[in-house]
């Protein structure tokens, strides 16, 4: 029966692989259309599909050997923290400056720091994850405070039950408080918060696709529910996918996989190969 259970986890291990790498593909695809028709220069719509084939390489390199786990959570908080020093845009810190880019901190790293926030020690990754959350709102980033908030509710239920949910929520609900309190002045950008709006004017039926495909990503976690423990992350790591890619609706917040924007598609299948990659996900992924 052992044997039985095994083969099935497998199977759903690489059907999820497959659906989030070729739901992303599709939805990176529909967004480099959109962007090279309405006029985005070849050296800015290049580095979507660039960045995943470099993440997609990095991560089957990595997800083996389970380097995505261990310290994810302490060093989500690090590199959110290093956006205060790094550059700002009308008072707003969200960025990491490496030259010729400027990665969102926060999409690079909370992805997989929420796939592996359930093996890693328990009152440390809640105390990074608690800290994140506040600087977070200090930035201000309601995208990805909200997105954050859901998978810490998820996660704190997965983990200590009622009350680590209960937590969770109250603590995430201060910090959208604070969050909410602070000037977010960022005008959207067309090719990046307004990839739909610019699809829609090309062609209905492409921004209907992309929304199709950029779904199916951010749902994809869930078909490792079968998995056990590893479900619960699949779970999180859903609700966060889901919740920012939701947010372009209320804001002018970036709008993952589809827009312009590396942080998110290294983030995303970062966060995605961690997941798979986690103890209990399948013995496959501990050759």
């Amino acid at each position: 029966m052992s044997f039985v259970k095994e083969v099935g986890q497998a199977r759903w291990l690489m059907r999820s692989v497959l659906v989030f790498a070729i739901a992303s593909l599709l939805t990176i695809v529909l967004g480099v259309i959109v962007m090279a028709q309405g006029g985005v220069p070849l050296g800015i719509w290049i580095r979507n599909p660039v960045a995943l084939l470099v993440a997609l390489g990095v991560s089957a390199f990595l997800a083996p050997r389970g380097w995505l786990l261990g310290w994810a959570a302490p060093v989500a908080l690090v590199v959110v923290a290093l956006t205060f020093l790094g550059p700002e845009q009308e008072g707003v810190h969200r960025w990491l400056d490496l030259g010729a880019v400027q990665l969102n901190a926060a999409a690079l790293v909370l992805p997989a720091a929420i796939a592996a926030f359930l093996h890693e020690r328990a009152i440390l990754a809640s105390t990074c994850f608690a800290l994140i959350a506040f600087a977070l709102a200090w930035q201000p980033d309601i995208s990805q405070l909200s997105g954050f908030a859901a998978a810490g509710v998820v996660l704190g239920y997965a983990r200590y039950g009622w009350q680590g949910a209960a937590s969770a929520l109250l603590i995430t609900t201060a910090a959208i408080a604070l969050c909410l309190s602070r000037p977010d002045p960022l005008a959207p950008v067309a090719h990046v918060e307004g990839i739909f709006a610019m699809a829609w004017t090309q062609s209905p039926a492409i921004a209907a696709a992309m929304g199709a495909t950029l779904a199916t990503a951010a749902l994809s976690p869930l078909l490792l529910w079968r998995t056990g423990r590893v479900g619960w992350a699949g779970l999180a790591l859903a609700s966060y996918f889901s919740a920012t890619s939701l947010a372009f609706l209320f804001g002018a917040y970036p709008v993952p996989l589809a827009g312009y924007g590396l942080s998110f598609v290294l983030g995303w299948t970062f966060g995605f190969a961690a997941l798979v990659s986690a103890p209990g996900a399948n013995s496959l992924t501990s050759a």
